[in-house]
């Protein structure tokens, strides 16, 4: 089985897809389009992993995420017969097919959905998709990290420095939500949130100063 492996970068503050390719040319030598392919010195890039996957496995490929994950294109049924009655697999196989679904209110379902099952793998999933442009995938995944924000805290003080200005806002959020709520220590957030008042970005930077003002005043209402 041949396996094609997809890049995962940053440009422009966006976070972008890539695979190698090949360029099918018609008989006049002109370029029609690029396939993906694990010998192509050419490149494809996709705004989204699942847009990455699907256009691998539609060429007959398998392929390797950037954490090294292996993966091939299944169909429920197969999960179904390889997983017997182990329900709680199926149902997360199930939830997990539609995590990078290209349409973005089935994705932000399966975000939401997928917050229910706390696990490593699903805090990854949830701090990856803070940095999606979709309003309602962003959404969804913050709050599926508040609802673990007491043991998320020091996960949420490393997206503050994320190469993403979109997760750094994010990250903000949580914050933000976290202090309304109030089950968490919030003074550990003060020192990173007064650094983030010097973000490059100056949404980032607006939304630090109103979060770190929040998150005082909640201090001191704790004290």
């Amino acid at each position: 089985m041949q396996y094609i492996p997809i890049k995962q970068e940053i440009k422009n503050d966006k976070e972008i897809f890539s695979v190698p390719a090949i360029p099918l040319k018609n008989s006049q030598k002109t370029l029609v389009q690029k396939i993906p392919h694990p010998l192509g010195t050419d490149t494809i890039v996709y705004s989204t992993l699942e847009q990455a996957k699907e256009a691998v496995t539609r060429s007959g490929f398998s392929y390797i995420l950037p954490n090294g994950q292996k993966g091939t294109k299944a169909t429920v049924k197969q999960k179904i017969v390889q997983h017997g009655t182990n329900y709680e697999e199926i149902v997360l196989d199930t939830i997990k097919d539609k995590i990078n679904s290209s349409n973005s209110t089935v994705c932000a379902a399966a975000i939401l959905a997928i917050s229910q099952f706390p696990s490593e793998e699903t805090f990854d999933i949830l701090f990856n998709k803070i940095g999606e442009e979709n309003d309602q995938i962003r959404k969804n995944a913050i709050s599926g990290i508040c609802r673990y924000g007491q043991i998320l805290s020091e996960r949420i003080i490393e997206a503050l420095k994320s190469p993403n200005w979109v997760t750094r806002n994010s990250a903000l959020s949580c914050i933000s939500d976290l202090a309304e709520i109030g089950n968490v220590e919030i003074s550990q957030y003060i020192i990173p949130l007064s650094e983030t008042c010097n973000d490059s970005n100056t949404i980032v930077q607006a939304n630090a100063l109103t979060t770190l003002a929040k998150v005082y005043q909640q201090y001191k209402k704790n004290s």
